[in-house]
């Protein structure tokens, strides 16, 4: 739903409006029906109003992955764990800039396991900078809770964003064996080793 109303088809075209709303109720596997997704994004232009057009975590992702460096599977792996933060309320808990700094964080993460990130010198200290979070009250909690929802998630092959995040096409990232997450203060220690302001 959240889609059709990014998409300004709300008050669009009838016909459009219809087909993306059936291909969303398709690729939920039947989690909805067509009016389903029909009414839902209805009633999120009503609630949100002029409060639709916000970074969202993805905006956010991109701008600092350009800072750090990525590959493609640094990037689908970050992507998946923006939405699994989104699909499990995550995103809720902390702000776009801290889901999205900490999935940039965890994508780092994960060269023994294929997802290879071209060397940026001083990557952290350009994260921090660009993100602006406070580390040990937003970043480090965020990024802990991210990698344990990442861990948690990884045998869930049932869900979506699993299945999805298990095509080829994004490089197979659900299917990596998650790393041990650590507490909230390995993360600050881990970001602020080399901070120069």
């Amino acid at each position: 739903a959240c889609t059709l109303v990014a998409a300004g088809l709300c008050r669009g075209d009838a016909f459009d409006r219809e087909e993306v709303a059936a291909w969303l109720a398709l690729v939920t596997d039947g989690a909805c029906t067509t009016d389903q997704v029909l009414d839902t994004a209805e009633r999120i232009r009503e609630v949100l109003g002029f409060r639709l057009h916000r970074p969202t975590a993805y905006t956010f992702l991109r701008r600092y992955l350009r800072w750090t460096g990525w590959s493609e599977e640094s990037f689908s792996l970050a992507n998946y764990l923006i939405e699994i933060a989104v699909t499990t309320g995550l995103a809720c808990v902390f702000s776009p800039q801290a889901v999205a700094a900490a999935a940039a964080v965890l994508s780092h993460q994960y060269s023994a396991q294929g997802v290879v990130v071209p060397h940026m010198p001083r990557w952290k200290n350009k994260l921090l900078r660009c993100a602006r979070l406070d580390v040990e009250r937003e970043l480090a909690p965020c990024t802990s809770e991210l990698a344990q929802l990442h861990a948690n998630q990884h045998s869930g092959a049932t869900q979506f964003v699993n299945q999805k995040y298990s095509w080829s096409r994004f490089h197979g990232v659900a299917l990596i064996v998650p790393n041990l997450p650590f507490n909230a203060q390995f993360y600050a220690r881990y970001l602020e080793a080399e901070w120069m302001p």
